[in-house]
C-alpha cells in the first residue's frame, strides 16, 4: 500500500513536468516556424512576382515602399499608401526571363560578377592551400608569430582592411580595375586558417612514412595532403564563392563606372519589369553551389574545429 502511494505521488509529480516539456517543445517549434516563414517569405515573393507581367509590376509596384521622411510616415500615417504586393500572379508569365535573357545590360553586369568571383575563388584556393601546408608542417620558428598575424588581419573589419587595400591598390595602379578586388580576395588569410585547422586533424604518420620513401613536398602537396584536405576545399571553395558573388563594398570603392560593377550592386537599378525574374538568377548559383556542396560544407567546418 505504502508502494502504491509513492508510485502514485510520483506519477503526479513526473505528469506534469511531461506535460510542460511537450508543451515547451510545441513552443519553440511555433517560434521556429514562425520566424521561418517570415525570413521565407520574401523569397517566395520575389519566385512568385518573377511569373509576373510587366503591367501587372507596374500597377502593383508603382508607389515608394516607405516615405523618405520618417517623421512624415509618424505624422500622415493614416493617408499613406504601402505597396499592394501580391503572393500569386494574376497572370502567369515567362517574360520577365525571356526579357533578361536578351539584356545586354543585365548579362554585362552577370559577366562582371563571374569575372570577380571565380578568379578570386581560384587564386585563394591556389595561395591557401600551399601556405596552410607549410605552416602546418615546416620547421621554421617563427610559424606561429606568422600565423597570429594571419588571425589578427581576419578577425579586422573590412572597412578598417579596405583603407590599406585602397592605398596600395592606388599604388600598383590596379585601383579602378578588377585586380583591386581579386587579388586582395586571393590573399584573405581566412583560406590559410581555415585550411591548417583541418590539417590539424590529419595523421602525420602518412606524411613521414612518404618523407622516408623519398617523396619531396610537392608530391606529398599534392598527391596525399591535397585529397586529404577534400571537405575543407570544398567548403572554404562555398565560402569564399557566396562572399564575393554578393560583394558590394569593394565593387562600388574600386570600381568608378558602372559598366564594371557586378549584379550584386546594380541589381536594385534594373527595369523593374525584370527585376524580380533577375533576383531568381541571381539566386540561382549561389543556391546550387551550397546544396550541391552542403554535406562538405558541414564535415570541413567541423573537422577543422571552428565553431
Amino acid at each position: 500500500m505504502i508502494v502504491m502511494t509513492k508510485m502514485a505521488k510520483m506519477t503526479r509529480i513526473i505528469r506534469p513536468r511531461k506535460i510542460l516539456l511537450q508543451f515547451n517543445t510545441l513552443l519553440i517549434i511555433a517560434v521556429i516556424g514562425f520566424f521561418g516563414a517570415a525570413f521565407s517569405l520574401p523569397i517566395l515573393v520575389t519566385i512568385t512576382n518573377s511569373f509576373m507581367t510587366a503591367f501587372e509590376i507596374a500597377n502593383r509596384y508603382s508607389m515608394a515602399v516607405l516615405p523618405t521622411n520618417y517623421f512624415r510616415l509618424l505624422a500622415d500615417f493614416d493617408n499613406f499608401n504601402f505597396v499592394d504586393m501580391a503572393l500569386v500572379p494574376a497572370w502567369a508569365s515567362l517574360g520577365q526571363y525571356f526579357a533578361i535573357l536578351v539584356d545586354a545590360v543585365y548579362l554585362g553586369h552577370l559577366w562582371n560578377s563571374i569575372l570577380i568571383t571565380v578568379p578570386s575563388l581560384v587564386g585563394q584556393l591556389l595561395i591557401a592551400i600551399p601556405a596552410a601546408y607549410a605552416l602546418e608542417l615546416s620547421q621554421w620558428r617563427h610559424k606561429e608569430k606568422l600565423f597570429f598575424v594571419y588571425i589578427i588581419v581576419m578577425l579586422m573589419p573590412l572597412p578598417v582592411v579596405l583603407v590599406p587595400q585602397f592605398v596600395v591598390t592606388g599604388f600598383l595602379g590596379i585601383r579602378e580595375s578588377v585586380l583591386a578586388i581579386i587579388l586582395p580576395a586571393a590573399a584573405s588569410p581566412f583560406g590559410v586558417f581555415l585550411l591548417r585547422q583541418f590539417l590539424k586533424t590529419i595523421s602525420m604518420e602518412c606524411l613521414e612514412a612518404a618523407k622516408i620513401d623519398g617523396a619531396s613536398h610537392t608530391v606529398i602537396l599534392l598527391q596525399i595532403v591535397t585529397p586529404l584536405l577534400k571537405p575543407a576545399i570544398a567548403a572554404l571553395a562555398i565560402l569564399v564563392f557566396i562572399d564575393y558573388w554578393n560583394v558590394v563594398e569593394q565593387a562600388i570603392i574600386f570600381l568608378p563606372t558602372i559598366a564594371q560593377l557586378p549584379l550584386s550592386v546594380t541589381l536594385t537599378h534594373l527595369n523593374p519589369d525584370v527585376i524580380f525574374a533577375a533576383s531568381c538568377f541571381y539566386m540561382i548559383p549561389a543556391l546550387l553551389v551550397f546544396m550541391y556542396g552542403q554535406e562538405y560544407l558541414i564535415d570541413g567546418i567541423q573537422l577543422s574545429g571552428l565553431k
